[in-house]
């Protein structure tokens, strides 16, 4: 090796070191910035819940480096209703919603639905019930399947469709975000069961299909009344833009993981989603591109329904939503750009709370199985 290669090679280690220790001076002063935010805010009533919020340890860092080294050149549309529409007995006929982390349904709510018994002495299964399995298959709304036998007494989730049970209960959800079943439709259902089982000498229980419309009608009106998101939006005056390499910033330190679908999300110890980060104008925040642009505006979200804890839930979001406002010079404002003052964050705190004691009336509360499976 000539001595010119020796002295290109000792250049090169330099500007590699250089480089790499400018960037640790830069996160450092970064972090501390965002440190001497939080300490400024202490005595803010708001932030009385953001400690808990970003209690961050090793564990979870690790964890969001390793999501964000997803493939991030593709994303699937936003969509407020993840839809769940009739699934095959692959998973326990529970249609998965469009989450990153499909959702736990267990059993379907009978608050959510109706259903119809299939009783046979001689044993009765799915796949050998006419066309049973192909008409569960094309139903409109998430359907369960329950059996029981002598051994087995209890209603359990029916997995394979060969599984031989004296009864068989068909269990159809009433309604989601996509509307309610209608009554032709309930009608449409029961006609095609009937007509598949009662030819086998089974015997079908009956269908009150005013009734069940009715309550159809009834639970989506309800969902209407109670399934929002609430937002906060961070804005600057006079439509100044953004930094997106602060707010990329900002949301790592805080301890946001970037999904999918370029939205970023903070979840709770369990894994929960809290509520979200948005890009204002709907497109989606990709890593490797916001280092290089400027930001209209972003939006916090929380989808009231599916939280537990919700008025909790809100006070650490709007913590959050502080932080990010302080820290970029900018103030938290409405969909019209109005600057939300406390008191607006008292009246959206009356809001959320006569919501969620509607929820708990119902028995339908915030965050339980059954909201997750009514709204989504």
């Amino acid at each position: 090796m000539s001595d010119l290669q020796k002295m290109l090679l000792v250049i090169g280690a330099v500007i590699i070191l250089s480089v790499l220790a400018f960037n640790w001076f830069q996160e450092r002063r970064h972090k501390k910035h965002i440190e001497k935010k939080i300490a400024q805010n202490t005595n803010d009533p708001l932030m009385q819940e953001i400690s808990e919020a970003f209690d961050i340890n090793e564990d979870v860092i690790a964890q969001d480096s390793r999501e964000q080294e997803i493939d991030l050149t593709s994303f699937e549309s936003k969509t407020e209703a993840h839809v769940g529409l009739a699934s095959d007995l692959s998973s326990d006929y529970i249609g998965e919603s469009d989450l990153e982390v499909p959702i736990e349904l267990d059993f379907l709510d009978e608050k959510i639905s109706f259903s119809m018994d299939l009783v046979s002495q001689e044993g009765i299964c799915v796949s050998s019930t006419g066309k049973l399995q192909e008409v569960i298959g094309s139903m409109p709304k998430r359907v369960q399947i329950l059996g029981s036998n002598r051994k087995q007494k209890e209603l359990t989730i029916v997995s394979n469709p060969d599984s031989i049970f004296e009864r068989l209960r068909i269990r159809i959800q009433l309604t989601d975000r996509n509307g309610p079943l209608s009554s032709e439709q309930i009608q449409q259902i029961v006609s095609d069961v009937y007509a598949e089982s009662v030819p086998t000498g089974a015997i079908c229980s009956q269908v009150d299909i005013a009734f069940e419309s009715q309550r159809a009608i009834d639970l989506k009106k309800f969902s209407d009344e109670v399934d929002l998101l609430f937002g906060l939006t961070i804005e600057r005056a006079r439509g100044q833009a953004l930094p997106g390499e602060h707010i990329l910033g900002l949301a790592k330190t805080l301890g946001m993981s970037l999904k999918r679908n370029g939205v970023f999300s903070l979840r709770d110890s369990d894994g929960s989603e809290l509520f979200t980060l948005e890009n204002r104008d709907n497109s989606p925040f990709v890593e490797s591109e916001m280092s290089q642009q400027s930001i209209s505006g972003i939006t916090f979200l929380l989808d009231v329904t599916t939280v537990k804890e919700g008025i909790k839930t809100f006070n650490k979001m709007a913590g959050v939503a502080k932080q990010f406002a302080d820290a970029l010079n900018a103030s938290i404002c409405d969909d019209n750009s109005e600057i939300v003052t406390d008191s607006g964050f008292d009246v959206i705190r009356a809001q959320l709370t006569k919501i969620y004691n509607t929820m708990e009336e119902l028995e339908i509360p915030s965050g339980s199985i059954v909201a997750k499976q009514l709204f989504s």
